[in-house]
């Protein structure tokens, strides 16, 4: 899988809090769960570069997460908090996420959350 060459000044309008997924209004921001939009900027499926918008006041549901790939992540607008980790990042934090790590529940507060986001598969994909 290549990636494109592309350049952008201006993303696209954050969704608005409470858009529908389905909403054709947002597009190409995209809906990967309830409050949760993603722009893909380059790529697709575990090799791809994302822009993720939390929207205000969301809590994921009360579940750790894994996966296969590596996950990049840096915190552009905003604050999320780990709640089992009880860590909270914000504007300029990193993180790196091997396979595996577990992560979440998440909580956002009043200004979301926008990061940038990288995926790679991970070295047994």
């Amino acid at each position: 899988m290549t990636f494109d060459q592309k350049e952008f000044t201006t993303p696209p309008p954050l969704p608005a809090p409470g858009t529908p997924a389905n909403s054709e209004d947002v597009k190409p921001w995209y809906s990967i769960a309830k409050g949760i939009w993603e722009l893909c900027l380059n790529g697709e499926g575990e090799n791809k570069a994302v822009l993720q918008w939390w929207e205000p006041n969301i809590t994921t549901p009360n579940k750790t997460i894994t996966h296969t790939f590596i996950e990049e992540v840096c915190f552009l607008q905003g604050k999320l908090e780990d709640l089992s980790l009880e860590e909270s990042w914000g504007v300029g934090a990193y993180a790196y996420r091997l396979p595996g790590m577990k992560h979440g529940p998440y909580k956002t507060y009043k200004e979301g959350c926008l990061m940038f986001v990288k995926i790679v598969p991970g070295p047994e994909s």
